[in-house]
């Protein structure tokens, strides 16, 4: 049950110190040691200096995981593929804006992994603004209201923040994409943002997994024309690779 206690407090916190779990869980710093020392060697949490993190495997039973990390790890392979084809296009000294996206997130740890720097990204991504930490990346984080569910800063503080920014290439995603509905998303907050970074950058990359590919939702962001480039995975098949491009999108496949 001890053990528990430490996998739910990490499920909600990220990391804990060792002396705030025993002093927590009224124990001793010798029990705690052994109980985390148990869990890491299962995978489920990774020491660090004074303390414990969470691992991607580590949810105690009963407890799922978040839409969030859900979202991360449904076709990962496909957004690492797609995140080290779009690093490409970013050059050093660039300014970018990166949406709140899982794919977006691969593609800063792209960024960090990559030769490019004098990068300014901005982002309206908590995620990314917290784990991105790089001396070559200056990182600006839009303000706004938080949505815990999709994980970013959104609403009109947002959008008035990046209305007076420019950037050189802004990569986005979304829910869904078809030729006859285009970039869709069920969230207008969403769509607010990404169409204001839209607006103020020379080139707008969309960053799309395969399995969206034919997925409509509830609200238009753009049509699939008016993207300068689509990335996507090789799991899209060829016949609907030729039916995009006959219409004049263009995309690669990474």
């Amino acid at each position: 049950m001890r053990r528990v206690q430490i996998l739910e407090r990490l499920s909600r916190d990220g990391g804990v110190t060792l002396t705030e779990l025993a002093r927590d869980l009224g124990v001793s710093a010798v029990t705690i040691h052994r109980d985390v020392s148990q869990l890491a060697r299962q995978g489920r949490v990774e020491r660090v200096y004074g303390g414990v993190v969470a691992t991607s495997n580590g949810n105690p039973p009963g407890i799922p995981p978040t839409g969030w990390e859900q979202r991360v790890a449904q076709a990962d392979a496909a957004k690492r593929a797609i995140a080290a084809h779009a690093a490409r296009e970013v050059r050093s000294g660039a300014t970018i804006f990166l949406d709140s996206s899982s794919t977006c997130l691969a593609l800063a740890r792209e960024l960090v992994a990559g030769p490019a720097t004098g990068i300014t990204l901005v982002t309206n991504s908590p995620a990314i603004t917290y784990e991105l930490v790089d001396d070559r990346i200056v990182v600006v984080s839009a303000p706004g209201e938080l949505d815990q569910h999709m994980r970013m800063f959104a609403g009109r503080w947002t959008t008035d923040f990046l209305a007076g920014l420019n950037f050189d290439a802004a990569f986005v995603s979304a829910a869904g994409l078809t030729l006859e509905a285009g970039l869709t998303t069920s969230r207008r907050p969403l769509a607010d943002v990404i169409n204001t970074a839209r607006a103020h950058a020379a080139r707008t990359v969309a960053l799309i997994d395969s399995t969206k590919f034919g997925r409509a939702s509830l609200l238009t962001i753009a049509a699939a024309q008016e993207l300068d480039a689509i990335v996507t995975d090789d799991g899209l098949g060829t016949d609907a690779l030729a039916e995009f491009r006959a219409a004049g999108v263009a995309i690669d496949v990474a």
